[in-house]
């Protein structure tokens, strides 16, 4: 208890009081204001080719004098950005695809993606702030987690060879699949081939996804009889592997024979085309060796009888002629 000389008037006493209560109010409200900042991060996680639809901010009675902005990986160029006044948009600035809406039944906003791809996927965050009456105030920042995977489209073929090679390759490829890891596996009929020759390879695309080739290399008399060879391919996109089958049918196989046939008949029609040939320019060439040595019969050296010399030849003439005297 105070001294009577230092006690306050009571009405001063109650100045007092209140002072200290509005002191305190606005202390408690400026303390309010600069926590109000409301974090939450969310995991969001769809297909490739899909719309994402994700919580950008909730419980937002009025909307009149806010703001949302959204920006990937805390860059600070904005994807996209709206000011709003009283339930209705004051100006509106996004990219392509993206797109901020604002839901009065559940009073949220939402980060809106269409048509999203591997490469969208990411963190983005998400304000939200009261612009008016200024000074500029964060209400809450959410930070969403975006992951975009991508089915492997798979598909078998086989690989052009001609009907006299001994060996021929089955393809298996599985095309634009996120993330990366996948499993894949051949086999012949119910049997799963393990020490078969393989060429397989990973590429990562340029879109982000990757794609995987596998190539089984296949004796021709495994693939003339019948067999039934499968390729199987499993992914954390797909409920349950994906399978497809590669098989000779009947009338494939009578194409090859028929192609086969075909091949011997052309390398016989040549073994006797050239054959023919052959004998052709040995027939010639006999026979203008032979011509040649008819013509040339004169200019070689031939036996010859003997010439008389000139002398005796003078002395034969004058022994026929009667009257001459030596």
């Amino acid at each position: 208890m105070l001294p009577r000389e230092l006690q306050l008037p009571r009405r001063e006493t109650k100045l007092l009081v209140l002072l200290m209560f509005f002191f305190l109010l606005c202390h408690s409200g400026l303390m309010i204001q600069t926590t109000s900042t409301v974090l939450s991060s969310k995991m969001v996680s769809t297909l490739q080719g899909e719309t994402v639809k994700a919580v950008c901010a909730q419980n937002i009675e009025e909307t009149e004098g806010f703001a949302v902005t959204l920006r990937r990986n805390s860059s600070s160029t904005e994807l996209c950005y709206i000011q709003l006044g009283n339930f209705t948009i004051w100006s509106r600035n996004c990219t392509e695809r993206i797109n901020l809406e604002y839901n009065k039944s559940t009073k949220g906003f939402y980060v809106v993606m269409e048509r999203v791809s591997v490469k969208d996927s990411g963190v983005y965050s998400c304000t939200l702030d009261k612009t008016l009456p200024p000074p500029v105030r964060t209400q809450s920042q959410s930070n969403i987690s975006l992951t975009v995977s991508a089915l492997p489209v798979v598909e078998v073929s086989l690989a052009s060879s001609s009907p006299i090679d001994k060996e021929t390759t089955l393809t298996c490829s599985a095309w634009d699949f996120y993330p990366g890891d996948i499993q894949l596996s051949w086999s012949k009929g119910s049997q799963l081939l393990t020490n078969s020759t393989r060429n397989d390879s990973l590429f990562h695309n340029s879109n982000g996804s990757y794609s995987y080739i596998s190539n089984l290399v296949v004796s021709k008399h495994d693939w003339n009889e019948f067999a039934q060879f499968s390729c199987q391919v499993n992914h954390s996109t797909l409920k349950m592997p994906v399978v497809k089958n590669l098989i000779l049918t009947q009338s494939e196989k009578a194409s090859l024979d028929y192609d086969l046939r075909i091949l011997v008949i052309v390398f016989g029609l040549l073994a006797i085309l050239v054959a023919i040939t052959v004998a052709t320019v040995k027939l010639r060439f006999k026979s203008t060796s032979q011509s040649s040595a008819e013509r040339g019969l004169p200019e070689t050296a031939e036996p010859h009888p003997p010439q008389e010399s000139q002398s005796d030849t003078t002395y034969s003439l004058l022994t026929h002629y009667p009257g001459s005297a030596l």
